[in-house]
């Protein structure tokens, strides 16, 4: 079952254009610098709705409840006076808690991990003297995994199912200088990953989902 983008794609990669477009136009004639990042925080990724299909073509709504998990990124960006560029790397995971079909839901274990390489481009501003803040998105190609579960009366409906694909993100934060050439930021983004899908029938094919993550971060600026 193929699936269409949900409009979100679109909005982001408008955004994104949008971010890129500002960011250049605004950009000062000082010299630009480099910066190595880290950043970490806890995502909201607590259930993910799929079809499931159990054969002779029925397939029905099911849903994986899920363990919010944590999640870490490093980046590699170059910044001028009100605009940054910057190519990143996310990991996260998440633990299954529960499977949900119809009217059954069963107990399970396992764990599930996503990945995430993305361009991203921010609008900065200076707020005072210390705080800054800056606005932006990102796109790029991403990676999910959910492990196998199934039900204790011998229903393996929800066999392992992996998926890769367009990965896009919005992302705002507050960033404090620290003594220079240091900085420390917290932030917010909504990240859209590509759905699992176990690639097979009777199997499993899990929904885009976009999750929210809230993460706390370091970036060191070469001068």
């Amino acid at each position: 079952m193929k699936k269409r983008l949900k409009p979100t794609a679109r909005t982001c990669a408008l955004a994104l254009g949008m971010a890129l477009a500002w960011s250049a136009a605004s950009a000062d004639e000082s010299s630009p610098h480099y910066y190595l990042g880290l950043q970490g925080g806890r995502n909201n990724l607590n259930n993910w709705n799929a079809d499931v299909s159990l054969g002779a073509g029925v397939t029905l709504p099911g849903k994986v409840n899920l363990d919010q998990g944590t999640q870490g990124g490093l980046i590699l960006g170059r910044q001028t006076e009100h605009a940054r560029y910057e190519i990143e790397y996310q990991h996260g995971s998440f633990d299954l808690q529960a499977i949900n079909l119809g009217s059954q839901t069963q107990a399970v274990g396992g764990s599930g991990h996503y990945d995430a390489l993305t361009l991203n481009a921010y609008r900065t501003e200076s707020l005072s003297e210390s705080i800054s803040g800056y606005l932006g998105a990102g796109i790029g190609f991403g990676k999910t995994k959910l492990p196998g579960a199934g039900f204790s009366s011998g229903c393996h409906c929800f066999p392992a199912a992996s998926g890769n694909g367009l990965t896009y993100q919005l992302r705002a934060g507050l960033e404090y200088d620290l003594a220079a050439p240091h900085k420390a930021f917290i932030q917010y983004t909504l990240l859209s990953l590509p759905g699992p899908d176990s690639g097979s029938n009777p199997g499993v094919e899990y929904d885009r989902k976009q999750i929210g993550i809230i993460g706390l971060g370091y970036r060191y600026i070469f001068h």
